[in-house]
């Protein structure tokens, strides 16, 4: 008792190490020809655990490999301790922790020990973070994609839903998890994710065209956890396939450029003026139309422009000499690229109206 208390001064001057020493007297009765006794001193330092945190709340744990042969809080602990001679895991750690839980990291250290009989057998212990936490971040395409949207995120022991609106950080425990998007009744799969323990993960929901992938990941590592951004890059319409039944939207269209050959279905509000962008106001012009999914749209970014090339889509789409065509609803194919510096739809193949 004398050693623990000459270290708490030590305790006050180095918060982030605290050392306990434990000489434990093991209840038990042993028989003449048992091999006798040991002690155990216990040293439990930290690494990047918050300085507020006490280690003498966490739980100590002791066995054999087949029975546990002790498990008490530590500041719980009796002043002496002493185990029979053999191998052990010992184990501390600040909480029980069984599945994927919002705020709840938590942090443990463990080692194997030989006590010997009569005599003090040193154990060091580092307790860290042992699980993983993933905050989600939305881009801003999805608001513009869907009207609702939330990431559920899964491994074997259990899921969380993160909605729009959801800034905390849920915690799992290391492995594989799998990231799915819940969006306007759709069920998108958004690939996985292997976590280490330690592991604070970013994971940045990205719509972006088919074909070029489920994950890009982008690591970074600082000094005491694990930080890395994960780039979650969702098909929004991996459900179906495109084709003239299954048009992509206008929002669709603007995160999908670079696609060739796709079809597309939206609004016919303008065409592009000679100079600037100002398309709503009856200034027609026979090489373009501007297509939009609100027919009241008066922001470019939300549109795609259409290029007219020489030739029938020409004559029979530019509103010039078709003026009735004004808010009519179209579905066209081409290959999604940018026109005039703005989102762009060229190489036109096929259209009709609805």
């Amino acid at each position: 008792m004398l050693y623990i208390c000459q270290n708490f001064a030590q305790m006050k001057t180095n918060p982030y190490i605290l050392i306990l020493s434990l000489l434990v007297i093991f209840a038990c009765t042993q028989s003449p020809d048992e091999k006798g006794t040991g002690y155990l001193t216990l040293h439990i330092s930290r690494s990047a655990i918050k300085a507020d945190m006490d280690i003498t709340d966490f739980f100590l744990r002791i066995s054999d490999g087949d029975l546990e042969m002790l498990h008490e809080r530590i500041s719980d602990l009796p002043e002496q301790i002493a185990l029979p001679v053999g191998t052990y895991t010992v184990e501390a750690y600040s909480s029980e922790f069984s599945e994927p839980k919002f705020d709840m990291p938590f942090y443990a250290g463990k080692t194997t020990v030989d006590i010997e009989a009569d005599e003090i057998t040193d154990a060091d212990l580092i307790c860290s973070q042992a699980n993983a936490g993933i905050k989600v971040v939305w881009t801003s395409a999805f608001p513009i994609l869907f009207s609702t949207y939330q990431a559920q995120i899964q491994n074997n022991e259990g899921y969380l839903n993160y909605s729009a609106s959801e800034t905390r950080t849920g915690y799992f425990l290391p492995g594989t998890v799998s990231v799915t998007i819940l969006a306007d009744g759709q069920s998108i799969n958004g690939g996985s994710i292997t976590l280490y323990a330690r592991d604070m993960v970013t994971a940045v929901m990205q719509p972006v065209a088919a074909g070029t992938g489920a994950f890009a990941i982008n690591i970074s590592i600082d000094e005491t956890l694990n930080h890395r951004n994960v780039n979650v890059l969702v098909d929004p319409d991996d459900t179906g396939a495109n084709s003239e039944t299954n048009p992509y939207t206008i929002a669709q269209s603007i995160v999908r450029q670079g696609e060739n050959d796709v079809w597309i279905t939206g609004y016919i509000v303008g065409s592009k003026p000679s100079s600037g962008y100002d398309y709503v106001k009856g200034a027609w012009q026979a090489t373009n139309i501007v297509l939009a999914d609100d027919i009241a749209e008066t922001s470019d970014t939300n549109c795609i422009f259409v290029e007219l090339g020489t030739g029938s889509y020409r004559t029979n789409l530019n509103l010039l000499d078709n003026a009735g065509h004004l808010h009519r609803k179209i579905v066209i194919k081409g290959n999604l690229t940018a026109y005039q510096s703005r989102f762009g739809l060229r190489n036109l193949t096929g259209f009709f109206f609805l």
